[in-house]
């Protein structure tokens, strides 16, 4: 007899312990790792790397800051800008590039690491100094230091230039600085070291600059043009950049000052994507489930046992067995496998659906709200409530407040809760009525609450592309 999943792949430690889990959980501050206030999945490099599935993009970011830094100046780019949806992973990327900016080759033990490496045709990870100016971070009034025996900073050039070479680094800036305009040309070339690799991460400039007001928009762009430029020019240099805020949450004027931030970077910088949504599951996975160094395919994706085969392979032919009354296309036994232990449906409903919502956060939203399901479903699992072999979407704790509440922020629709306690988890709600009402194999799994769930969350969102399957499989799938 197949074994549940939860039998199979363990959950990380905090979901297994029903640990209360925080949306920071899922959302890195750069500025908090340089502080070392971190969460320890973001902290610790080993850590990350374990966590982090190296996406097509994500490699390629690596590789080419990486050999840049190593000084190879041909065919590669020396200003990035970091794009994705909101919640789309780009301040992960930035504290990857961190990591192994920091640690060089310390790095090289790590998960992933050595690949790139090779792909980048090096000998070494290189180490450089770093600046990170968090637009989140920095108060446009106050700016840092001052009273901890380091300098006033009150400009991110100012704390750029402290961050790469201290006091003596700070000084060549320091009129600049105290005047808030923005140095250029011979002043930005020596405040950058020329004895070692240089790494600037920029992230969340859209916060710092909705806070300071005009001056400091017109002098932030003037700096992150003179900085392109000098940069761009310099050998072992790297500026990677990261706008957003959600425009969701911008003015009029923050929305016209982002586009002219993004005009300047199309022209003086190579635009990174971060992931797509065919490599979501696997992203999904690195970051919910415990897995040990080493059970990773050369492409980095996870080694799942041996009993997990057939398990997909049994799913895969029921839907090749039903195909006729589901009137779609089955899914086969790689789609099953790709997305273990949740079923294809669950993924997909994002990628078809929810991403089109305005205030979904593609990956850290989906994170988030996986967490909360699979942590339910693993302590309902493991107290004998149910055996299931996938995680489906009639599954959804609806009835937990925490994942409701994700839902709806995720949705941007608090209204639902009415709706939802009325027709599916109420103690007198339709769906529930319906089960205690029907035949015994259907009470006992719960048929009508599942179908009512699944039609929730496949009626939220707009279709971009064809639907893989109608409202038929929905009440099929949720039997099997």
């Amino acid at each position: 007899m197949s074994k549940p999943w939860y039998n199979l792949i363990q959950p990380r430690e905090d979901l297994r312990s029903g640990q209360s889990l925080e949306a920071a959980d899922f959302a890195v501050n750069l500025g908090q790792i340089l502080t070392h206030n971190a969460n320890e999945t973001y902290q610790n490099p080993e850590q990350f790397f374990v966590r982090t599935y190296l996406t097509k993009n994500l490699s390629k970011l690596a590789i080419e800051v990486n050999r840049r830094l190593a000084g190879e100046m041909t065919g590669t780019s020396a200003v990035f800008n970091i794009m994705n949806q909101f919640g789309g992973g780009k301040t992960h990327a930035l504290t990857m590039l961190y990591h192994l900016a920091k640690h060089g080759k310390q790095a090289h033990d790590w998960e992933g690491v050595n690949k790139i490496r090779a792909q980048a045709q090096i000998s070494e990870i290189p180490q450089a100094n770093i600046a990170v100016f968090v637009g989140t971070d920095f108060d446009t009034i106050k700016g840092r230091g001052g009273n901890d025996n380091t300098p006033h900073r009150l400009t991110p050039w100012g704390e750029i230039a402290f961050q790469l070479g201290g006091e003596a680094n700070f000084n060549k800036v320091a009129e600049h600085d105290v005047q808030h305009i923005a140095p250029a040309g011979d002043v930005i070339h020596q405040m950058l070291p020329t004895d070692r690799p240089c790494l600037i991460l920029m992230d969340e400039l859209m916060n710092y600059v909705s806070r300071g007001g005009d001056h400091a928009f017109t002098q932030l762009y003037s700096f992150l043009q003179n900085l392109s430029e000098e940069i761009r020019s310099t050998t072992r240099a790297v500026l990677a950049i990261s706008l957003p805020a959600s425009e969701l949450e911008m003015t009029p004027e923050s929305q016209a000052n982002y586009q002219r931030l993004e005009k300047l970077l199309a022209r003086l910088s190579k635009a990174m994507l971060m992931s797509t949504e065919e490599e979501t599951s696997e992203i999904i996975r690195r970051r919910l489930f415990d897995w040990e160094m080493g059970l990773f395919t050369q492409e980095g994706k996870v080694l799942l046992p041996k009993e997990v085969g057939p398990i997909c392979q049994e799913y895969a032919q029921w839907t090749m067995d039903n195909k006729s009354q589901l009137g779609v296309d089955h899914f086969d036994q790689t789609q099953f496998l790709a997305t273990y232990p949740f079923h294809p449906t669950v993924l997909s409903v994002f990628e078809r659906k929810w991403q089109t919502l305005p205030r979904f956060q593609r990956t850290r939203g989906i994170l988030r709200l996986l967490a909360l399901w699979v942590a339910h479903a693993f302590q309902q699992g493991m107290a004998g409530r149910h055996k299931e072999k996938l995680i489906t979407l009639g599954t959804a704790p609806l009835e937990e407040s925490l994942f409701r509440a994700e839902l709806f922020k995720q949705l941007g629709e608090e209204r639902l809760e009415a709706v939802i306690t009325t027709d599916i988890i109420g103690n007198d709600a339709f769906a529930l009525r319906l089960d205690r009402e029907s035949h015994d194999d259907l009470k006992k799994v719960k048929l009508h609450q599942k179908v009512a769930t699944t039609i929730l969350f496949e009626s939220s969102g707009g279709i971009i592309r064809k639907p893989t399957f109608k409202n038929t499989y929905i009440t099929k799938c949720v039997m099997f």
